[in-house]
């Protein structure tokens, strides 16, 4: 048996010690499921919430890879008819990086999925551009979804065809994700920041992808520059963040990076996580539904050190 399968075992073990309400784990090396633990006598798709954040990312990274947009790319010009008049110099500044790395200059970080605001707001796009942008971009880390919309809808916008749209057979249906499920905005634009639902199988998948640097069952699906620079840290976060210190290791394009050199998570809310190390080959993947879910992410991060002596 493979050492990565007693992470997955103590994972296990530590969440219902600590009844965290934990359906799916899985591990894997090289490649190969060492561990597929789960509650829920099937294997059901659920809201990936903010992983959705790194699908959205490799999104940008393959329109870029397509020549469809570049990093430094002002979302001003990429989105002309939303630019109000006389824009402040910092809206005017604002890049694809800057969205990607959340220091797009926001004041506040608007509304997120559970806020009442969303259900009233019709328009998001003219939202964001109409916003407070009181910080010089590139220098503010701001967890907002906002920023990961409208990388989206500038991809949307050059690729002629939503976010789902756009990697359904460039991503989605390599990775063995058929037919997938990702809400829209009331514009009909993805929301690309949550509500993209996969299983715990897809969702590894799209870890193994990453952990072998853009590359799935051979197929070499996004350029393997981009998915290093999209996984190195670029900003400094807010160590008080969302009150965990886990989160206090850096931010790269729309990834949280982990304890470790080279490894880097994708991170949902209520206990949605694919951690990647690749230079021990590992990916380990949780789907949970707890609202202490920042208890399942510390012992995803300890047990996961523990075993790999890391």
């Amino acid at each position: 048996m493979d050492e990565t399968a007693h992470i997955a075992d103590l994972i296990a073990t530590r969440t219902q010690e600590r009844h965290l309400n934990v359906y799916y784990i899985q591990t894997r090396r090289a490649g190969k499921i060492t561990a597929d633990l789960h509650r829920l006598p099937r294997k059901t798709r659920l809201n990936m919430y903010s992983v959705s954040k790194s699908v959205t990312s490799i999104g940008v990274g393959l329109a870029i890879q397509e020549g469809l947009t570049e990093l430094d790319e002002h979302i001003c010009d990429a989105l002309p008819e939303y630019v109000p008049d006389n824009p402040s110099t910092n809206l005017q500044a604002v890049t694809v990086r800057d969205l990607l790395t959340m220091s797009s200059g926001l004041r506040d970080p608007l509304f997120f999925s559970e806020d009442e605001n969303r259900y009233r707001v019709h328009d998001w796009i003219s939202y964001f551009f109409h916003a407070d942008f009181a910080n010089q971009p590139g220098t503010r880390f701001l967890y907002s979804n906002f920023n990961t919309y409208i990388a989206s809808c500038i991809v949307e916008r050059r690729a002629g065809q939503n976010l789902l749209n756009y990697l359904r057979n460039r991503l989605f249906e390599p990775l063995g994700i058929g037919n997938p499920d990702w809400t829209l905005c009331p514009q009909g634009h993805v929301h690309a920041a949550n509500g993209l639902y996969l299983t715990i199988d897809e969702l590894g998948n799209f870890g193994q992808m990453l952990c072998q640097n853009g590359v799935f069952n051979g197929l070499h699906l996004v350029d393997e520059r981009y998915v290093r620079d999209a996984t190195t840290k670029h900003i400094d976060t807010d160590p008080d963040h969302k009150e965990k210190a886990s989160h206090s290791y850096g931010y790269g394009y729309q990834f949280w990076m982990a304890p470790w050199p080279g490894a880097f998570l994708c991170d949902g809310r209520y206990g949605q996580y694919c951690l990647v190390i690749p230079d021990q080959e590992t990916v380990v993947s949780i789907m949970s539904m707890d609202p202490n879910y920042g208890e399942i992410r510390d012992i995803m991060l300890d047990s996961t050190a523990e075993v790999l002596a890391l």
